[in-house]
């Protein structure tokens, strides 16, 4: 098995199956669950407003909830670009802009063939749907809102030239659902308790540590 290279002040490039792809994969699993998490706080709290619950604190509640999953989905995605590429180097934003535009596109044929050659589950939506062009712009929206949610930033109360919240909603998010439906199979951790989460389930306030009595 092929070593890891050390490059840059950092471990960098890796192979499947070595001890960085173990945890980064771990990584990228974790950070599905905080996506899934985010998402049905969302589905909670959504489903209030939408019956009529229009009281600040279920709005600001349903943005956060939407904006966490935002984040969560792109750092997952993130995660999973660079185990495809066995590097951990940060990617120029242009080129993540330009990824999750194609990635989305992939999905969109992929939604289209199995709709045409009668693959398609029996619930699916009607190919129109689908028949639909990806703008340039959803990367970088995308990146935004990201950008909006993992900083304390002005943007977030007033987007300016970026799309405020509500707006992205309207325009992506079938593609968000798209990006975040595609990759339940294959990182869904069906059993959480089975699973070696290393470091991360080390967080255990429940255990007291105990040391020699005082004499």
């Amino acid at each position: 098995m092929k070593n890891y290279t050390l490059t840059g002040g950092g471990y960098v490039k890796f192979e499947l199956g070595d001890a960085t792809d173990s945890a980064l994969t771990t990584a990228i699993a974790h950070e599905f669950i905080l996506c899934k998490d985010s998402f049905e706080r969302f589905v909670h709290y959504s489903s209030l407003n939408i019956m009529g619950a229009r009281d600040k604190l279920t709005k600001i509640r349903s943005h956060d909830a939407y904006t966490s999953f935002l984040h969560h989905l792109y750092e997952f995605h993130v995660g999973c670009i660079k185990r495809d590429r066995r590097n951990l180097n940060s990617l120029n934003y242009q080129i993540l802009d330009r990824i999750f535009n194609t990635e989305v596109r992939k999905l969109l044929r992929n939604r289209i063939h199995a709709i045409e050659n009668g693959y398609a589950p029996s619930w699916e939506n009607h190919i129109s749907v689908y028949q639909i062009e990806v703008s340039e712009e959803f990367g970088a929206q995308f990146r935004h809102i990201r950008n909006r949610t993992a900083h304390v930033s002005t943007k977030r109360a007033t987007p300016s030239s970026e799309l405020p919240l509500a707006e992205f909603y309207r325009r992506y998010h079938k593609f968000i659902y798209l990006l975040y439906y595609s990759a339940q199979w294959m990182w869904t951790t069906k059993d959480i308790e089975a699973q070696n989460w290393k470091s991360i389930e080390d967080f255990d306030l429940s255990v007291q540590l105990t040391g020699p009595s005082p004499t």
